[in-house]
Order: C-alpha cells, then sequence, then structure tokens
C-alpha cells in the first residue's frame, strides 16, 4: 500500500472528504503483516471462553457500523 497515496490524495478531492494524511487513515504495517505472511497464521479463542470470557461480537455488524460512521465523518467515500 506504500504507493497509493496519490490514490488516496485523488480520492478525498473527487469524493469531497476529510484530508487525512494517508499514512494516518490505517495501520499498514499492521495489514501488511496480517495479509503477506509467509506462513499459516492459526488463532484459537478456546481457552479464553473456557476461563470465562464468552462475550463476541459481530464482526460484520461492527464493520457496517464502523463505515457507516466513516461515511458520515466524510473520512471514505
Amino acid at each position: 500500500m506504500a504507493d497509493k497515496g496519490p490514490l488516496w490524495e485523488r480520492m478525498v478531492r473527487k469524493h469531497g472528504l476529510r484530508d487525512y494524511p494517508y499514512s494516518q487513515i490505517a495501520a499498514w504495517g499492521f495489514g501488511d503483516f496480517v495479509f503477506a505472511s509467509d506462513y499459516d497464521i492459526a488463532s484459537d479463542t478456546g481457552k479464553a471462553r473456557r476461563l470465562g470470557f464468552t462475550e463476541c461480537m459481530d464482526s460484520e455488524e461492527m464493520f457496517i457500523r464502523l463505515f457507516g460512521e466513516f461515511r458520515a465523518q466524510r473520512i471514505i467515500p
């Protein structure tokens, strides 16, 4: 994503978005780590749930809510 700054700037102008610096709009290093791994990443929440941490969040609902908030704040189109 390092080369996408100019594209972001064009999107900001085209859609009248708030002018946040591209480098601050997301945790790009985290995405690089998660999506560009040379090995399988496996995680298990079983132990935490067995120890009483049973609450969970509906990921789809969370993303829909967050994207709606980002749109309302003119951060994304």
